[in-house]
């Protein structure tokens, strides 16, 4: 017979990771399960391999550089995609769009308030909204990538 681990470790390393979870505003998502498919969006022309977006993700330095030849990349926050998955700063300016406050911008992303990070998702191949975590994210929220900042308004990812 195949025995099964028990289920004890899996519940206590789903408790570390919660531990960890940094602490978001209110009525914000710690990660909301949002799923970008980036090999589609490279098709569709919306965020090509060689966009001038990527390099606000790409690892820097002797190891990053090691890294990155593995695919590995800077953080890239939930809020930074429209719900269609469009970068969410190129959308605004496209359409002309200004926002005023907080709530102006989750509208225009189409989606609810949530401060994630995107990570690969080895099941479905795609890059999904998970919680960020105490010392497991970068800071690359700047006017080329976060509609909160274009917009001059605070970012709600916590530090």
């Amino acid at each position: 017979t195949t025995r099964r681990p028990h289920p004890a470790p899996v519940q206590q390393q789903r408790n570390a990771v919660l531990d960890m979870a940094l602490q978001v505003p209110d009525n914000y998502i710690n990660g909301c399960g949002f799923e970008f498919d980036a090999k589609q969006a490279e098709a569709s022309g919306k965020m090509k391999k060689d966009d001038p977006i990527q390099e606000h993700y790409k690892k820097t330095g002797f190891f990053g550089a090691i890294t990155g030849a593995f695919g590995d990349k800077k953080t890239m926050y939930c809020h930074h995609l429209t719900a269609d998955g469009t970068p969410a700063v190129r959308a605004a300016q496209q359409a002309g769009t200004t926002c005023k406050t907080v709530e102006d911008v989750w509208t225009f992303l189409g989606r609810k308030p949530c401060c994630g990070r995107f990570a690969y998702d080895s099941k479905t191949g795609m890059l999904k909204c998970g919680p960020i975590v105490k010392g497991d994210h970068d800071n690359t929220c700047n006017p080329q990538t976060c509609l909160f900042i274009a917009s001059g308004l605070d970012c709600p990812t916590p530090a």
